[in-house]
């Protein structure tokens, strides 16, 4: 792994989080106004595909790749947000340094990047850029696979996925109220919670956590009830502890809300 004075740059990996920590750094490049020129539209193509990874915005990811990596990789037409995970996962981070870590040959553009992929961790990938015209398009990404194929889950399964990817991304982001409404009468009249906490009372109930894991398809679910093993990674990079336990959730109405969710001290 590099070491770079850059911070990582956080994405939302689902429709919870709404706002996004611009961190990636655009220094001084030399090589005159056309090299300069060069790596900041790169750079504008490059972010603009990751934030649409983290977002998964597939319409806005779709619409990056070239022609060439479309067809070279069997790209899906639409994809779907299934099809993506398969194909990465949820990045939950990334960071480059533009004028450390991108490399302009021609109509060519490397950008070495960071990202950071749900219960997978940091790692080390290449996205290659074209120069089409006058606009930079992704022609290769080391990330992806568009081999993997998604496992075909039940339709119940599904939305129990979602709801509680969308209720784990508001604990990580700090997202108190949206955690509040998500939980369920029954939890909140046994924890007595009358009001979404405070950042600091969040905090102490929660701590600080970087990211999430569980197996979509070991989500058991009867009778208006699903529950499944989930895991959060806690810390700082350098410092992290994972933890594993059960969480249920329940359905009222159409909703699936979070009625078990250990991860909570009180």
């Amino acid at each position: 792994m590099r070491v770079g004075t850059g911070s990582f740059r956080w994405v939302a990996a689902g429709a919870a989080l709404t706002s996004l920590l611009v961190v990636t750094l655009l220094a001084g490049c030399g090589g005159g106004s056309t090299q300069q020129d060069g790596i900041t539209a790169a750079t504008d193509t490059a972010t603009s595909f990751l934030d649409a990874l983290g977002n998964q915005d597939v319409a806005a990811l779709r619409s990056l790749m070239s022609a060439e990596y479309l067809a070279a990789n069997d790209v899906p037409d639409p994809i779907t947000r299934e099809q993506l995970i398969d194909a990465l996962g949820y990045v939950t981070a990334y960071r480059f340094i533009p004028d450390e870590d991108i490399t302009i040959d021609g109509s060519r553009a490397v950008v070495t990047v960071d990202i950071e992929v749900a219960g997978k961790g940091v790692r080390e990938e290449t996205l290659v850029l074209s120069l089409q015209g006058e606009e930079w398009m992704v022609d290769d990404f080391t990330a992806m696979d568009w081999s993997q194929q998604p496992v075909v889950q039940d339709a119940e399964n599904v939305e129990v996925e979602q709801a509680l990817r969308d209720f784990l991304i508001a604990c990580i982001d700090g997202d108190t109220a949206y955690v509040f409404d998500h939980l369920s009468p029954g939890y909140k009249e046994k924890h007595r919670l009358e009001e979404p906490w405070t950042p600091a009372e969040f905090s102490g109930v929660f701590g600080t956590a970087r990211s999430y894991d569980f197996v979509p398809e070991d989500i058991d679910s009867e009778d208006g009830t699903a529950e499944v093993d989930v895991t959060v990674e806690f810390g700082t990079r350098g410092n992290l502890e994972s933890e594993t336990t059960r969480v249920v959730l329940v359905q009222e109405g159409k909703n699936w809300f979070v009625d078990v969710f250990p991860f909570f001290i009180y």
